[in-house]
């Protein structure tokens, strides 16, 4: 019953209505985590996670500078955002976390990312990094913000997959780790925090 679905947007401009609608009737909000490259459910093979959203129309070295400023900021951009709307309500909150999971997989169906998805993720890993440093710095009222860094292939293709299977999936490795990471939001030592994760 706590489950939200919501269809919208976080970059700048729509973020406000889109935390808005998720937080109406007063629903409170303890934690926060943000993926970056999220691989969006869909039956599309391709054109399935926010690494396509880039506005690209041309190759990477063919870009003009002003195209590439746009599209090179556009993951950090929209985690921006969201952070400008989402930390005002849980930075009164003593046992607030806000978790970003950032990855070496990119969400991509064939398991690689682009040339400008390299470029923004590597743009959320600063914004990650800047964040962190901020609300660790911000007097009484902390937010605990830490990031889980997954150097694992995800999104593997499937004949991969077939040939090498894991004994878990895993995602719900990842999954059972932000929980945990979010359960120990209390631990003011935790607070900045980047965790690796480098095997299964």
């Amino acid at each position: 019953s706590r489950l939200v679905l919501v269809h919208g947007s976080l970059l700048p401009g729509y973020a406000n209505a889109t935390v808005t609608d998720i937080l109406s009737d007063r629903r409170t909000l303890d934690h926060v985590v943000a993926h970056g490259a999220v691989r969006y459910w869909t039956d599309k093979e391709a054109l399935c996670d926010e690494t396509f959203s880039l506005d690209l129309q041309e190759g990477f070295l063919e870009q003009k500078p002003s195209d590439f400023a746009s599209s090179s900021s556009r993951l950090a951009t929209l985690h921006f955002s969201a952070a400008k709307e989402l930390i005002p309500r849980i930075e009164h909150n003593p046992a607030a976390t806000y978790t970003f999971v950032t990855g070496d997989g990119g969400g991509h169906a064939s398991g690689r990312r682009s040339a400008m998805g390299e470029v923004n993720s590597h743009h959320v890993w600063g914004l990650s990094a800047a964040l962190r440093h901020a609300l660790s710095h911000a007097g009484d009222d902390k937010v605990n913000c830490r990031e889980v860094r997954v150097n694992l292939q995800v999104n593997r293709p499937f004949e991969e997959r077939e040939a090498a299977p894991r004994a878990r999936p895993l995602s719900e490795d990842i999954g059972d780790l932000c929980a945990g990471v979010v359960a120990s939001g209390s631990r003011v030592e935790e607070n900045g925090r980047l965790i690796s994760v480098n095997s299964q």
